[in-house]
């Protein structure tokens, strides 16, 4: 199927870039469509990691304010996966960084689970999304975040009684952590099947 850009312009270059462009496609019937004008939001490629204490079977994750959040009417303040932006380094290794800087773990084993795109009608954005393994004796430091980067992050445990309820209860509201506790309980339930 074909594209054609007939014009692009760059409407904000910051922490996020966003881009409008005119084209035209393909569409399904083989004719073109007319002219549209779409937005894109560049952010680049992040990862995210549910970790896992393999001697507690509990699940850790992080508590922070979102603007966004707060904007959509909440109080801003919300339970999430460990993440963070990709930087010049391979997924695995920023898995590893982000878990030791937001949460202070030291992984012993890390599982890819997917790589999905965030919002496809919107942004290139793309999470990498790990489960990492590990158990209490691996905190090395109390995580928390980088000063630098303006971070205020609690480091939350939950039980895996607790995270099912949340679960079932639809008590998770970030995308990428809900999916990553999905898998998480269906993996188990698949490697108990055998």
């Amino acid at each position: 199927m074909k594209v054609k850009i007939l014009k692009k312009e760059r409407l904000l270059d910051d922490f996020f870039k966003v881009d409008s462009a005119e084209l035209i496609h393909e569409k399904f019937d083989g004719t073109l469509s007319p002219v549209v004008r779409r937005l894109n939001l560049e952010r680049g490629q992040a990862v995210a990691v549910l970790i896992h204490l393999t001697d507690r079977d509990s699940l850790v994750l992080i508590r922070q304010f979102r603007y966004a959040v707060y904007e959509a009417g909440e109080d801003g303040w919300i339970d999430e996966i460990v993440a963070g932006v990709l930087d010049d380094e391979s997924p695995e290794a920023c898995a590893r960084r982000e878990c030791l800087e937001e949460a202070g773990y030291e992984l012993e084993r890390l599982e890819h689970m997917a790589t999905i795109y965030v919002s496809p009608g919107i942004t290139t954005e793309q999470i990498h999304i790990f489960i990492g393994y590990t158990d209490s004796t691996k905190r090395i430091n109390d995580g928390g975040g980088l000063d630098s980067e303006n971070e205020d992050i609690q480091v939350v445990e939950w039980t895996r009684e607790e995270a099912f309820k949340k679960l079932m209860n639809k008590e998770i509201e970030d995308g990428k952590t809900l999916l990553a506790v999905q898998h998480f309980f269906l993996n188990d339930l698949l490697k108990r099947r055998g």
